[in-house]
Parts: C-alpha cells; structure tokens; sequence
C-alpha cells in the first residue's frame, strides 16, 4: 500500500471498473495499492448495500473515503449515501453535477444542500464538476460549471475532476490559485487527456501537466483524497490480471510524482 498518510490518499473510484462485482473491486484496490475506495454507489446495486460494503472493507482492510452519487441524484439517493457514510465512516458526498436539461435535479441540489449541510455537520457535500468547467466564465443556467460559483454560490465543496476542466483554465488560471482551492476540495479526482481531447485515460498517457498539477497539491498540503476515475475498455476489463497491472502502474505513478516528491 502507498505510505503517503502524512498526505493525501490515493484511493480507486468503483466506476473505473464498471461491471465488476464490489468484492472483486475491493480485491485488486488492496492488490494494486490503493489507500481506499471511492464508492460509486449509481454503477452497482451491492454498493447500496452498507452492510455488505463494510464487510467487504474490514475483509481487505481497506476504508471507504467517499461515496459518489449519480447526476440524477435525489433525497432517496442522497439519504442512502448518508446511511453509507454512518456505516463505513466515510465523510465525503460527492455529487456527479447534472445534465444540462435537468432542472429537477437542479432544483434538488440548489434548494436542499444547505439543510443536508446544516443536519450532517461531520460530512462533506461536495459537487463534481462537469465536462467544459471553467474558472471565471459565467455559469449557464442548470450547470455548475464554474469553479467557484460551486463554491461561492452554491456554497458547496469541490470535488474536482481535472479532466473536465477547459485546458486553457487548467493551464493558465487554476493552477496558479490552486492553493486558495485547496481547502474546499473533498476530492481530486485524478486522470490524464490526449492530445485529441480524450479524457479519463492513464496518468501519463496523455498531455496534462499532472506532475505539476500533484506537487501543487502536495505544496499546497492537500490531505483530502485523490482518487483514480479512468476509463478502461471493455478487452482489457475481461481480463482481471491485465487491469491489475493497469491500476499498479497508476498506483507507482501517484508514488513517483507524489509521495516520493519533495517540496
């Protein structure tokens, strides 16, 4: 497992292996290295199983960080994710932000976060931010995003997936304020681009500055989790060995341009 405790956490989001039962998900996470599970609770029925989820995370004694929740989120999905957090004692909620056309869910996220925040002080709601985010740019109406309207208008955490972010933003705005960032992150959510826009890939398969981006987090002392969110396809997925050997080689990339950095 990566010694990075004095640090943040490199942990696997369940949806990267979409279509694997959670026991043999929670196998390779503790065989390739990972710090913990992000749970994607839409991708498997067993995952709204809390009882089943906490076996399975005392069995490989690895813990559940974060439960992310499907862009259709609504109070009988959100009230199970807390059910998940009082059993595995996970206290991130991350909410995948909704599709553009879809005002009721819209509607449920802006109208009630403030009072799931007000009754649930010890969890963290925080919203993922969508494909095309920006950093300034104004906010379209039933989107989130802005980066920092997340924050300010919504009043919100950040669950930050880096690939959904416009490269220019990245690049040129974000990392350099990624310090006033940091303590509203809940979640790094941590994969590589191609060249031809390509999102979700292997860190380093791709053309983001993700060291950069790392020993910013790491200077900046990010503690929160980083959690591992690619895309595998379908030929390597049947094949349990290969994708093992996919998500060691991330789990030695975190070690290398994280843990192992000095800053």
């Amino acid at each position: 497992m990566v010694e990075s405790s004095k640090w943040a956490n490199f942990v696997l989001s369940t949806d990267t292996l979409s279509g694997y039962g959670l026991d043999l998900i929670f196998d390779l996470a503790k065989s390739a290295g990972f710090d913990g599970i992000d749970l994607a609770t839409w991708k498997s029925y067993d995952a709204w199983n809390e009882g089943y989820v906490k076996k399975l995370s005392q069995k490989y004694e690895i813990p559940v960080t974060s439960i992310q929740v499907s862009s259709n989120v609504n109070p009988k999905e959100l009230n199970q994710a807390l059910d998940l957090c009082a059993e595995t004692g996970a206290r991130i909620i991350n909410i995948n932000a909704p599709s553009y056309f879809s005002l009721k869910t819209y509607n449920f996220i802006s109208d009630n976060l403030n009072n799931y925040k007000k009754h649930n002080k010890d969890i963290r709601f925080a919203i993922i931010n969508p494909s095309q985010a920006t950093y300034l740019l104004p906010i379209p109406k039933f989107r989130f995003t802005n980066l920092v309207e997340i924050i300010k208008k919504f009043n919100a955490d950040l669950a930050l997936d880096i690939v959904n972010i416009d490269e220019d933003a990245l690049e040129q705005q974000l990392l350099r304020k990624l310090d006033k960032f940091i303590p509203h992150l809940s979640t790094v959510y941590f994969s590589d681009k191609t060249r031809i826009g390509q999102g979700h890939v292997l860190p380093g398969d791709g053309t983001l500055k993700l060291p950069s981006i790392l020993k910013k987090l790491k200077k900046g002392n990010y503690k929160g989790p980083i959690s591992l969110k690619v895309e595998i396809s379908k030929k390597d997925l049947a094949d349990s060995d290969k994708v093992l050997i996919i998500l060691k080689k991330a789990v030695k990339y975190f070690q290398e341009n994280f843990v192992d950095i000095t800053v």
